[in-house]
């Protein structure tokens, strides 16, 4: 993607914008395609359904990776070369973010049951495991593949490139990334104490953006922290303890 008459920061603001904006439109926009071909997605079985949602987002992949790809091009040479250096010297950031997430999730739990004698998980928690049990392919494939890529891209990668003071991009991007997790129409105000354990990998996830400069990294990590969540949900939506 040739961007005329812009310097170099301007360019990257562009398309920092550009795969932003693109984002929300191509995940609020999944039917559209069908629409247009006149087929009903509705009437369309499960498993087409799955197969429909998964080329979907590859196609959403491949579309961020080809507008980044001279970045991505130079960021992947030099992760193949120092990855074991990168894992290193980030997964500590990572693994705090991790113990953040799960003492938090305990703690609003307790509040939840001290306040309402339930206890509750994240909406988008139960949206998962309901997609999950639903269109396990998919939901599987979905979040454990194409999320981590597609929301690096877009909220470290794109919004590093928008905003270039570092504490700035820190805040902007995990929060952004965090509320979407959470924010919903019919939001509650206990819900909001969710933003902690979702803005916690989003904040290490970010840090070690600004850290290392190479979105494979944040990318690596991410890839692991939605496998290793999706498939101890699967395990425990196995064995009905979910």
């Amino acid at each position: 993607m040739k961007i005329f008459n812009l310097n170099d920061r301007d360019k990257k603001i562009v398309k920092g914008l550009i795969v932003f904006t693109l984002y929300f439109i191509l995940s609020y926009t999944t039917s559209v395609p069908l629409k247009l071909l006149h087929i009903n997605y509705d009437t369309m079985s499960l498993t087409v359904k799955q197969i429909y949602l998964i080329c979907y987002n590859l196609f959403i992949v491949l579309l961020f990776i080809f507008i980044y790809r001279n970045e991505l091009k130079t960021e992947w040479q030099d992760f193949k070369k120092n990855y074991k250096k990168y894992f290193k010297e980030n997964i500590k950031y990572w693994l705090f973010a991790l113990a953040i997430m799960y003492a938090s999730n305990l703690i609003i739990a307790g509040i939840n049951y001290y306040v309402s004698g339930n206890i509750s998980t994240a909406e988008n928690e139960e949206i998962i495991r309901q997609t999950l049990t639903k269109a396990p392919i998919y939901t599987f494939i979905s979040a454990a593949l194409f999320a981590p890529i597609m929301e690096e891209l877009t909220f470290r990668k794109s919004i590093r490139n928008i905003f270039s003071n570092k504490i700035v991009f820190i805040i902007v991007s995990s929060f952004i990334f965090g509320g979407l997790h959470v924010l919903t129409y019919d939001i509650k105000l206990l819900d909001l104490l969710y933003l902690i354990p979702y803005c916690a990998p989003g904040v290490a996830f970010a840090y070690i953006l600004v850290k290392t400069d190479n979105i494979f990294n944040t990318i690596s990590l991410h890839l692991i922290h939605n496998t290793i969540l999706m498939t101890l949900q699967v395990i425990l939506l196995s064995k009905g303890m979910l």
